[in-house]
């Protein structure tokens, strides 16, 4: 008869198998803080007990150099050097942003700016993009998307328009996701059973943030501490923090009616065609979204089915 496993063994199991999707090795820390789903919030000495005292993880979980991993799914030693690689290039990605950061803070109607996906989590390489969620006043999110776009795209620092576009310029500025600060509560772009999200909220990085606006996020947003009750959302760090100018008046509610024609009328008719249909294309006039190509349900499905192997 097999040994049997408690609901903190089967959290940290959860959690690593979430992570696994990523090939993201985890130290014994990120395990308590990112643990997934389970009967309670576990404190940080009772996860590290249980993974020095389980045989239970122990025939499923291995670790070289703090970092732990699934067992026979991934070479752990590899694992760790891809991480180191990763770090620093979302390190070099983190300078970048923090030197346009300064021009974000020109704009009076953009209230923050924060990095997530993969540079949310360190974990990027040469071809990912500067992913940002950006929080807007009311009544300006257009203007704001397009004052913040075109120098970017003047620049040649915009992703491709293609996946077969390899022009792209190194460390591209990814501007698909805007919300006003009347639309912080995100349950409703939320598909079942929807892990990615609870971990996007949870791991928003803050570049520029005037008011709080991200802790908003997160006080709106307690639905994702069901998924993960031992992670808060990040404070700013004082290495990605950016100096603020005085905002210049440029922006105009006299003008957002006629930017948002000009740019729905340039977006990709595939996304024009996507809008509103379901959750990856969102185009209203308090939040635009921009996630054509969205995984979270692919995600999902494999966590799923990795999951029913081990558990």
């Amino acid at each position: 008869m097999g040994l049997e496993s408690t609901d903190l063994e089967k959290s940290i199991l959860r959690t690593a198998v979430w992570f696994s999707l990523f090939s993201h090795p985890l130290t014994a820390f990120e395990l308590w803080k990112w643990l997934l789903s389970p009967s309670r919030a576990y404190g940080l000495g009772e996860v590290y007990a249980v993974l020095e005292k389980s045989e239970w993880l122990a025939g499923r979980l291995e670790h070289f150099n703090g970092l732990y991993v699934l067992r026979g799914e991934m070479d752990v030693q590899a694992c760790a050097r891809e991480r180191r690689k990763k770090f620093l290039d979302a390190e070099r990605k983190y300078r970048a942003l923090k030197r346009v950061a300064k021009f974000f803070s020109l704009l009076p109607c953009v209230c923050a700016v924060g990095a997530v996906n993969t540079l949310a989590w360190w974990a990027t390489n040469n071809h990912s993009d500067i992913d940002l969620y950006i929080i807007t006043r009311p009544g300006c999110i257009w203007s704001s998307r397009f004052w913040l776009v075109l120098p970017f795209a003047l620049l040649g620092c915009r992703p491709p328009k293609n996946s077969v576009d390899e022009t792209t310029a190194l460390d591209s500025f990814c501007f698909s996701f805007f919300s006003t600060s009347n639309a912080l509560q995100l349950e409703g772009v939320c598909l079942p059973r929807d892990y990615y999200m609870s971990f996007w909220i949870k791991s928003i990085v803050p570049i520029l943030d005037r008011e709080d606006w991200f802790g908003e996020v997160d006080r709106l947003n307690k639905w994702s501490s069901k998924h993960l009750p031992n992670a808060r959302n990040r404070a700013q760090h004082h290495r990605h923090h950016a100096f603020k100018f005085l905002s210049l008046p440029i922006q105009n509610s006299f003008f957002e009616p006629i930017l948002r024609r000009l740019q729905h009328n340039r977006l990709p008719a595939e996304l024009r065609d996507m809008a509103n249909l379901d959750t990856r294309v969102i185009i209203t006039s308090e939040m635009l979204k921009f996630h054509n190509n969205d995984r979270r349900a692919e995600f999902r499905d494999s966590f799923e089915r990795s999951l029913a192997k081990f558990l």
